[in-house]
């Protein structure tokens, strides 16, 4: 069974991807490029929310859509 997204923030620095989903389950997938070259893009990583900056969890609370927002405040432990 695939894990339900609540939220996914996206961003890019310049040409490089920035993007964080966060799962209902707290799971965290950190989806980046480091640079353009070879072997530096499309790198996946697992988090979590203690891994994730203060503006990391602001972003995935701003980018969760109204029905989710009360259970993304939770996981990430938003006051």
């Amino acid at each position: 069974m695939d894990k339900k997204v609540i939220s996914s923030a996206h961003k890019m620095n310049g040409v490089l991807d920035d993007d964080y989903t966060l799962y209902e389950d707290g799971a965290i997938l950190h989806f980046y490029d480091n640079h353009t070259y070879p072997g530096g893009q499309n790198i996946e990583e697992s988090l979590t929310v203690d891994d994730l900056s203060q503006t990391i969890k602001q972003r995935l609370y701003d980018a969760a859509i109204g029905e989710n927002k009360e259970l993304v405040r939770t996981i990430l432990r938003l006051a």
